[in-house]
């Protein structure tokens, strides 16, 4: 019986979530999957198999974090080109900018299969910017190698959003980023256990630390939202 009503409690929160409307949309910036899969976690955009678009920044790995910036610049320009087969990670790298992890499933005689994913992934994204709705973005960086660009960055949302209302959140687990940046960009230093730990195992997700962490980025993003907005942050069961 109480297999039976986990199931229906299931089935109930797929339809809430997947009816229930967002007076805003997040946009991860990467430089990885983490604040996508954090967002997602923590319950603030929905699954993707209840509604949730899914951005050409979602699950794609940048080798620099100047490269997301260089992209939003470009209006994706070459974010396709020079496509290689890697052995090493089994799936497909654009060059030394990204590499396509995600999409291990995607072989190495089916790059046409990559880019379809992923020209649909970037209509998703030039299509939404459209709306007229204020837009959050999101970007957590972990990695001293990647850097960090975020004035870079900044200047190129602006530049694309225009007159839209917009957020830039950045989350800074190794403090590379300067403490001076302009009061438009919004940033947390957040520390982890250790300069190695993996954010994205079980063992650190659902530790007592990883909750703690996301529930900190969860509670940091949503007063951004709501100082300003103005508006309550939609909570996704």
């Amino acid at each position: 019986m109480s297999l039976f009503k986990n199931f229906i409690r299931k089935i109930k929160v797929h339809i809430s979530n997947s009816v229930k409307k967002s007076p805003y949309v997040f946009v991860s910036l990467g430089p990885n999957c983490y604040p996508r899969t954090v967002l997602t976690r923590v319950g603030l955009i929905k699954h993707k198999k209840e509604g949730q678009k899914t951005y050409p920044f979602d699950f794609a790995w940048f080798h620099k974090a100047k490269y997301v910036t260089e992209f939003l610049n470009n209006n994706f320009e070459n974010f396709l080109s020079e496509l290689k087969y890697s052995d090493f990670s089994s799936s497909w790298d654009n060059g030394e900018k990204i590499n396509f992890s995600h999409e291990a499933y995607i072989g190495p005689n089916e790059k046409n299969k990559l880019i379809k994913v992923y020209k649909r992934r970037i209509n998703n994204f030039l299509n939404d910017i459209k709306q007229d709705k204020p837009f959050i973005f999101l970007q957590i960086l972990k990695d001293r190698k990647v850097g960090e660009d975020c004035l870079n960055t900044y200047s190129a949302l602006k530049n694309l959003l225009r007159n839209k209302k917009f957020v830039y959140v950045v989350v800074d687990f190794m403090n590379i980023i300067p403490n001076n940046l302009p009061s438009e960009i919004k940033f947390i230093k957040l520390s982890l256990p250790s300069d190695d730990t993996d954010v994205f195992s079980k063992e650190f997700y659902l530790s007592e630390d990883g909750m703690k962490t996301e529930n900190e980025i969860s509670e940091f993003i949503k007063n951004v939202i709501k100082n300003e907005f103005n508006i309550t942050p939609v909570k996704f069961l």
